[in-house]
Formats: C-alpha cells, structure tokens, sequence
C-alpha cells in the first residue's frame, strides 16, 4: 500500500510539473521574440509580403510626419497599457483595433490599418497587456484583456467625446472585443463591431491547441493550467466567454474567418454567428489560415467592410 501511495504522489508531482510548465509556455509573457510564432507567421505571410510592405510603407511615412501619437492608459490591475492613434482629420469615427495573441499592433493591424483610415476613420491601434510596450507579465485570452478594451473606450470617449467608435479584433483580439460587449454601455458610443477569426473561450482553444499540435489529450490538462492561472495570474479563465457576452449585446457585428484555420477553427466564428441575436454578417475566406482572411483577398474583405461600416458605424 505504501508502495502504491508513493507512486501516486509522485505521479501527482510530475502532472503538477508538466501542467505548470505548460501554464509558463501558453500563459507567460516571453521578454525576447517567441520563436515558435515568429516563425509561423513569417511563413504564412511570406507570399502576401507585398501586400504587407504597403500597410508598414504606410505607417512609416505617418511616423516620419509624426501623425502618429503614442497614447497611455491604465488597466484595472494598474498596469501601462500602450497604443498607436492615428487621427483622421475629416474623422467618421474611431476603430479601436486589438490584435492576437502573443502578438502586437505592429505585427497584425499594420498591413491593413490604412485602408480603414482611407475610409475615414481615425485609428486607436492597441498592444494587449504583456506586448510591445504595455506592462503586463501573463496573457488572460481575453479574460482581462476584455476589460482593457472598456478602459481604452472611455479612453476615447473622454478624449473625443462625439466620436462614434467601432470595435474591431482579430484571434484573441476578436475574443477580447466579443468578450468584452457585456460591459459596454450605450453611453460609450460604440455602434458596431469587426471581429476575425476569434474564439469562444479561453480553455477550449488551449485545450484543442494542446491537442492539435502536441498529439495529445488537451481536457486532461486544463483544469490544472488553470489552477496555475488562477494562483499566478488571478485570473480564471472559465470566467468569460464570448456566447455569454453576446447574449447581452445588440450592436451590429461582422464576422470573418479563413476556412482552412487549424489554431483557431472556424466552428468558433459560425457558433458565435449561429448564435448571435442581434444585426449580424459573416464573411468565409476560402483558402485563408488563421488570420489572414485580408491578405488572401483583400478586395472581397474591403468591400465586406466598407459595406458593413456604411449601414452601421453612424
């Protein structure tokens, strides 16, 4: 019996180890490139590079004529959050744009922030706790980054009071947006949301991408990641879900996802669609992995969206 019990301990302390260890790997902040992603997306984007370069050629230039202002705010939790404003001088509106995760502004939204701007919007491009230059030590998946977005939409308001604002976000930055409607208030000004490719919850996708990519069952992990999550990061992330958060919303949303996603599947996007009482669009790129629905085809996305913003952004 003693045998049988010393084994089980010691079985119970390796499950501890190598959930802790998976906890560090999917949840921490990682201070230099994290190799593994920067490597994926270098190769997805590689045959869309041309396209790439015009949105960072874009930038660029509205850095060398200093139209760009580096903007700051503070998260609940007391940390520096950073974002990139770009004001449109004939403005209809602000979209705030949240990007993936472990990611920044400068990686998903430049390639295709002047487009919107060209639309005429002014753009509040955020980097989510733990990226660029906000402060932050671990990724909630939108559990506390949600709340981040409330907190740069009364940024907004208080800063341009009659501006209309449109919410946008792609992967984890579309989650955060979706996760985030339930506190949005009608005082807020928000008319309508974009989101790409997102998920409905923290555990699941964690959970599938354990399983995808490592071959092995990811529901025999996720509580105890969790459990790390909670201790480390107070944050539990069962605690938001976008299907909760959407069934107190009833702005106008459009949806978008590659068909041929394999880190974000798009049952995700089709289940929040299904799902979602209020105005609604969907848009499916044939042929689009994750995230890069707008470099497949940009015309289609532009015109989904300019479509989109001409009936609901006012």
């Amino acid at each position: 019996m003693t045998t049988v019990l010393i084994v089980f301990l010691i079985l119970i302390i390796i499950y501890l180890i190598i959930t802790f260890v998976m906890f560090i790997f999917v949840c921490r902040k990682i201070d230099d490139n994290y190799l593994p992603m920067e490597k994926i997306v270098e190769e997805t984007i590689k045959p869309y590079k041309e396209i790439v370069q015009v949105g960072n050629d874009w930038i660029n230039k509205k850095y060398e004529n200093n139209e760009i202002k580096d903007v700051y705010i503070k998260s609940d939790d007391n940390l520096k959050l950073h974002g990139i404003f770009i004001e449109n001088k004939k403005s209809k509106g602000i979209i705030i744009e949240a990007h993936g995760y472990r990611s920044s502004a400068m990686r998903d939204l430049f390639a295709s922030c002047h487009e919107y701007h060209k639309l005429g919007y002014s753009l509040l491009l955020i980097d989510h706790r733990t990226s660029n230059e906000s402060e932050g030590k671990y990724i909630t998946f939108g559990i506390k980054e949600c709340k981040d977005i409330i907190n740069w939409i009364k940024f907004i308001n208080k800063k341009y009071p009659k501006s209309n604002i449109i919410l946008a976000g792609i992967s984890m930055g579309a989650s955060s947006v979706l996760m985030s409607l339930k506190y949005v208030t009608k005082k807020m000004n928000v008319k309508c949301i974009l989101v790409d490719s997102g998920y409905i919850n923290a555990c699941d996708e964690i959970s599938y991408c354990i399983t995808h990519y490592f071959h092995i069952p990811g529901v025999l992990f996720i509580n105890a990641i969790n459990m790390w999550s909670r201790i480390f990061a107070h944050c539990n992330l069962k605690s938001e879900d976008t299907l909760s958060s959407l069934s107190k919303s009833k702005l106008p949303i459009l949806f978008a996802h590659g068909l041929d996603d394999d880190f974000v599947r798009v049952e995700n996007t089709k289940i929040n669609y299904d799902n979602y009482k209020g105005i609604k669009e969907i848009m499916l790129f044939e042929n689009a992995t994750h995230g890069i629905s707008y470099l497949v085809d940009s015309k289609r996305y532009l015109n989904g969206v300019k479509k989109f913003l001409s009936k609901y952004s006012k």
